[in-house]
């Protein structure tokens, strides 16, 4: 075991409880961190997919390690007090709806996770979500949730096959899948999940992924967890044509600062930003600021959409945020991946919490977009934090009102959605 650099140990992590049970595996810790008593804590931010090449994507997963003596973690139950999970996370926006088995969220991501039903069934388990069955026979051709009491799991590729297959391709896209669909379920804990697996990240195989999760009978909306350069959303029409069926389409505004990333900047789609959320001692909404990662500015490629007021933006084109949620690894959530609990961020994280929040009231009319602007007094006004710098300066300064890399705020509750 010892020649494979792998050690098995029990032990206390500052912030997380005593008891839990922790499995270290050898690595290299991160440039930041603290002591606790005789214990070197320390961290580092880990993006799970490589950076996208030309015509593609990547996820926007970041996974926050924690090494105990430079020894890295693997908690085998979730880290309290480090990270958010679902009650936590829901009691700090203020979130009480439920949604219903027939309002159907659809995650759209590249590649296969073979253990995407395992990990969310332990997520849902742990949180006392209730049960969710795995719906569809493997190949079966799949465009409607069956008939069940339970809410429903569907796992389909590209093509609309339902995909059980427990081999997994991709272990950084399948990393973005169990972060994304414990974000929906705790968003949205009674409603059904559609998970569609575009072939490869390429843009052309992710929007045809759309295409199908469009199609899905009682589809409310679609999240998009990745992020690749600005083009023109006329090349990937799925987007909009999801749009225009009434879907609330939204996607991650990236994770590396000031920088437009496409497909939050598609005029069709509602880009999600990222803030470091905090609460106070009863685990309500205290503050939140703009991450300092996270994606924003102004699309030259894609106009700005009937919903956005280019006078309020400041903005000729699409500006890439209109809404925000926790995604600072910081102040992360906790995932559960191939049976082991992890720390995340990114606006990854931020994205299908959004998404989830549209379906679970399914209140927003034919424009999902319109509806959030019209009211965002229903949101928490985020006012500090930067991105970077840019022109002009709303575009990567929070401040009061509508700015570029918060858009207007976080979830107070669900009014917005």
């Amino acid at each position: 075991m010892l020649a494979l650099g792998v050690v098995l140990l029990s032990v206390a992590i500052a912030g997380s409880p005593a008891s839990a049970r922790v499995q270290a595996v050898s690595g290299r810790a991160g440039a930041s961190g603290s002591l606790a008593g005789t214990n070197r804590v320390t961290y580092s931010n880990y993006a799970t997919c490589a950076k996208a090449r030309a015509g593609h994507a990547s996820c926007l997963a970041i996974r926050r390690n924690v090494f105990v003596n430079g020894v890295r973690q693997h908690s085998l139950t979730p880290a309290t007090g480090t990270s958010f999970g679902a009650s936590a996370l829901r009691k700090a926006y203020g979130i009480r709806a439920l949604g219903t088995r027939r309002k159907v969220v659809a995650i759209v991501d590249a590649m296969h996770s073979g253990s995407a039903f395992a990990d969310l069934t332990e997520y849902r388990s742990t949180y006392s979500l209730g049960t969710m069955d795995n719906c569809g026979a493997d190949g079966e051709a799949l465009s409607a949730l069956p008939a069940g009491k339970n809410p429903c799991f569907v796992q389909l590729d590209q093509s609309g096959l339902v995909n059980q297959s427990p081999a997994t391709t991709d272990t950084g896209w399948a990393q973005e899948i169990a972060l994304d669909l414990d974000m929906a379920s705790a968003a949205c804990p009674h409603c059904s999940i559609v998970l569609v697996e575009a072939n490869t990240s390429s843009f052309a195989d992710l929007a045809s992924a759309v295409g199908v999760a469009a199609k899905f009978q009682d589809v409310v909306a679609i999240s998009n967890s990745y992020g690749g350069p600005d083009v023109t959303e006329s090349r990937v029409p799925q987007y909009g044509s999801a749009a225009a069926s009434g879907i609330a389409v939204v996607a991650s505004s990236g994770d590396s600062g000031y920088g437009v990333s496409a497909p939050a900047s598609f005029s069709s789609v509602i880009g999600v930003g990222g803030t470091a959320l905090f609460t106070d001692s009863t685990g309500a909404w205290s503050s939140e600021q703009a991450w300092a990662s996270g994606g924003s500015g102004c699309s030259i490629l894609n106009p700005a959409p009937a919903w956005q007021d280019p006078q309020v933006t400041g903005c000729a084109g699409k500006a890439v945020v209109d809404v925000a949620a926790v995604a600072d690894p910081a102040t992360g959530v906790s995932v559960c991946f191939d049976g082991q609990w992890y720390s995340f961020g990114g606006t990854s994280a931020a994205a299908p919490f959004i998404a989830g929040l549209f379906t679970v009231k399914k209140n927003f009319g034919s424009s999902a977009g319109a509806f959030l602007w019209q009211n965002q007094a229903s949101l928490h006004d985020i006012s500090i934090g930067s991105n970077g710098r840019c022109r002009p300066l709303n575009m990567c300064n929070a401040g009061a009102g509508f700015d570029g890399n918060t858009g207007w705020g976080s979830p107070n509750g669900a009014g917005a959605f």
